[in-house]
Order: structure tokens, then C-alpha cells, then sequence
């Protein structure tokens, strides 16, 4: 047989082999890229990993379960954030950086579909030239050494992938009931109550081995804040308690800045008065930015108690201070945004950042307040019949039905100077008392 003809054999049938064995281990190819789901990782034809946020590698995975057929962005954006709302902004920025990892070759298997959503193509192009074409007949050297690597590779990963009942080194050990507990709390989808509830038996298996362990005391009282946020999981004022007992014990023990930033939020947003505390807010999330100064999220907190204890002009300050930290601005960013701006006297900035999260449906969100927000800024700035609009359409997702119920709903800002604007913007706009 024809040499050349006998490795283009030989290659083929180990390609074949290596596909099995990358199936088996649940991953998705496409193009000449390989998304491994046991990695968590996107990676290119050499097996080199190509860094991608994860929300980008959530938004990815969805168009390859579905690849060559039309995803809506609803669809995409239910897949990657189920537990909080985004707009579509974020979807796009999740789009753009996967086209840049995957390069000027790969950027073109995602299609816009404009005004419907997205699509990663099924097929590679028909016109690529075959790799055996692209070797000279002067390159044996270089085809045999490539085979024997093609061959080295996959009998080690088909060693590494049969079961064994014991490892054979640290690397091979499966992971911590930390680590698997952060990949629970990491992947949270609100529908599944029962992640949140095996990640708490994990916690609780580390603090009671560990009980120094202040990150760990920290992601548990997590659990019970989930409970409590989730109104369909029934957490209510004893898990409240609980999950404000586990983080303070965290900073306790010298927790990180994420401790400081998540009693902050717990601080501003407890659904029960007597646990609400701006004041404390403020020095936890303060404390959680001198902890780590360079995070976003510790700034955009941090925006969020100034504006709520009356200094709305450095929140202000504090949010734009956390955008030019980073391109991206998750939905939650421009919210806390327009809250600064609606607060300090700039009800037409603040109407540039809620625009486009109402847009994309406000009051279905678990943070629904934007949308009063955005009514009173429309109305400050002239635009009542806008903001009546918004307004009538809240009467079909909320139960306010008055300025009173708003004012007794609203979580915080009761608290705060900036009652008063809300609720004149929301009178403006036709609402009653």
C-alpha cells in the first residue's frame, strides 16, 4: 500500500478513536475547537485552553447542545443567568468574547441572526482544505513524529479515563467537599433548591473539620441567604438569622473582602426590617473595598450604601469609579447606577441606565425596583406619558397598586433621603396615593 495513503489511514482511525474517547467524556466539538465540560474549558485543535469568563463558556455550551440550530436570546440568557436578570448587553458581550477566543478562523461559526438571537453552525465549512493536503512530500519526519505523539496522547488518555478504585497520586483525588461545593454554589439555578441544599451539607461537613476555615463559614451562610432571597424556596426569618450569624462569624475569623461585601448586601437588601442596616452596610462593604480595592463588585456595593445613607454624589463617584475598572457592566452595575444617579439630582443619566433593563423586562426581574425607578426618572425629566406607561405596565407583574404600597414595599431606600424623588416621580406619572 502506498505509504502516504497508509498514514492518512492510520490518522484517520486515530482521530476516530480520540473523538470516542472526548464523546465519552461528555464533550462538544465543533470546528476545530473541543469544548471540554470536564474541564469547564473552551479549547483549541492543540488541546491549549482559550480563556473565556463563565458566563461566556455557560452562553457557549447552550449553542453547541443546539449547534446548527437558532437559539432565541431569552433562550440563551434563561440558560446563562436563570437566577438573576441581565439585559441583553450582557448576552452580546458573552458573544463578542467568544468570537475573540476563538480567533479570525473560528469567530464566524457564531451567526447573528439579527433580531432573533444566535447560532453556531452545525458543519465546518465544506471548502477547508484537508490537513494531509497541506504537508509536502518532503515533511515524513514531521508526519511520523506528529503520529507518534497522536498515538502517545491517546493511549494516556485512554489510561487516564478508565476507572480505577483508588488514585494513584494527590492530582488524581477527587475534589474537596469545598471545591465541590463551590461548583454547586457557582452554577446556582433557582429551580434547583436542591444544589443549594447539597452544598450547605458540604459546608457543614468542611466548618466541622475546619472550624477556622472563614471562607467556608462565609459560603455557608450563603446557603441560607439563597434561601431567603428565593421566595419559591420558603427561607424566611430564621434562615435570615442564620445566614447573618455564619458571615459575621466569617469576618470574625479574618474572612476576605467577598465576607465584608456579602453581609454588606445582606445589610441593604433583608427582606426584614430589623435586619436592615445601611449604616452597617456602608462599613462592611467600605471594609470589603479596602480589602480589595481593584474588585468592581466591591465598588458597585459600596455605590450602593452611600446612595441609601445620603451620599448619593459619592455614590456616583464610586460607580463610575468601578466602570472604568472593566468593559463590562453586569445588569446589576447599571441598576445600582441609575439609583446614584435618579438620587443625586441626574434623573436623565439615571434614565440611560435603566432604559435598557427595562427594555428587556424589569419587573420580571428578582431585583424589580429598577422599574419604579425608571418610571419616577422618566417623569423627573418631563416624560410622564413614558413613564404612565411603565407604570401601567407594572400592574400586571406587581401587586403596588398606590404610591403607599410602593413606599411600604420599596427595601432600603425607605430608609434614605430618596424616598421622596421615587415617590413624586411615580405621582407625576399618574399614580395614586
Amino acid at each position: 500500500m502506498n505509504p502516504e495513503r497508509s498514514l492518512k489511514l492510520c490518522y484517520k482511525s486515530l482521530s476516530k478513536f480520540w473523538n470516542r474517547i472526548m464523546d465519552a467524556s461528555g464533550a462538544l466539538r465543533f470546528g476545530g475547537f473541543v469544548l471540554n465540560r470536564a474541564r469547564g474549558s473552551l479549547q483549541d485543535g492543540r488541546g491549549a485552553d482559550l480563556f473565556l469568563r463563565p458566563k461566556s463558556y455557560r452562553v457557549l455550551e447552550a449553542l453547541c447542545k443546539r449547534r446548527g440550530q437558532l437559539m432565541s436570546k431569552d433562550a440563551l440568557i434563561q440558560e446563562a443567568w436563570p437566577d438573576v436578570f441581565v439585559t441583553d448587553d450582557s448576552l452580546a458581550q458573552c458573544v463578542s468574547e467568544i468570537r475573540r477566543a476563538l480567533g479570525s478562523d473560528g469567530a464566524g461559526l457564531v451567526r447573528t441572526v439579527p433580531r432573533r438571537g444566535y447560532m453556531l453552525v452545525a458543519d465546518e465549512p465544506a471548502n477547508r482544505e484537508p490537513v494531509f493536503k497541506k504537508w509536502g512530500p518532503n515533511l515524513w519526519l514531521a508526519r511520523a513524529g506528529g503520529l507518534a505523539a497522536a498515538i502517545v496522547m491517546a493511549a494516556v488518555t485512554f489510561w487516564w479515563a478508565q476507572p480505577r478504585d483508588k488514585p494513584t497520586s494527590e492530582s488524581a483525588v477527587a475534589a474537596s467537599p469545598a471545591e465541590q461545593a463551590d461548583a454547586l454554589l457557582f452554577a446556582r439555578d433557582w429551580r434547583r433548591r436542591e444544589d443549594n441544599e447539597q452544598a450547605r451539607r458540604l459546608l457543614e461537613t468542611v466548618v466541622a473539620d475546619a472550624p477556622s476555615d472563614a471562607e467556608a463559614w462565609a459560603r455557608l451562610g450563603l446557603t441560607y441567604w439563597l434561601e431567603v432571597q428565593h421566595l419559591s424556596w420558603g427561607g424566611g426569618r430564621r434562615e435570615m438569622t442564620r445566614a447573618l450569624a455564619l458571615v459575621e462569624k466569617s469576618i470574625l475569623l479574618g474572612g476576605s473582602a467577598q465576607s465584608h461585601r456579602l453581609l454588606a448586601e445582606m445589610r441593604l437588601l433583608a427582606p426584614f426590617p430589623d435586619m436592615r442596616s445601611p449604616i452597617d452596610a456602608l462599613a462592611s462593604a467600605r471594609a470589603a473595598v479596602a480589602i480589595e480595592s481593584g474588585d468592581p463588585d466591591n465598588l458597585v456595593v459600596l455605590a450602593h450604601a452611600l446612595a441609601l445613607t445620603g451620599h448619593a454624589g459619592d455614590a456616583v463617584r464610586t460607580i463610575e469609579r468601578a466602570r472604568r475598572l472593566g468593559p463590562y457592566s453586569p445588569a446589576w452595575h447599571r441598576q445600582i447606577a441609575g439609583l446614584s444617579y435618579l438620587l443625586a439630582g441626574k434623573p436623565a443619566r439615571a434614565i440611560e441606565e435603566f432604559g435598557p433593563l427595562y427594555g428587556a423586562g424589569t419587573f420580571a426581574s428578582a431585583r424589580w425596583w429598577p422599574g419604579w425607578l425608571f418610571a419616577a426618572s422618566l417623569a423627573q425629566v418631563g416624560r410622564v406619558e413614558e413613564a404612565a406607561m411603565v407604570v401601567h405596565g407594572a400592574q400586571g407583574r406587581r401587586p403596588e397598586r398606590s404610591v403607599a404600597a410602593v413606599a411600604h414595599s420599596f427595601v432600603g431606600l425607605s430608609e434614605g433621603p430618596g424616598l421622596d424623588i421615587l415617590l413624586d416621580g411615580l405621582r407625576l406619572a399618574g399614580m395614586p396615593d
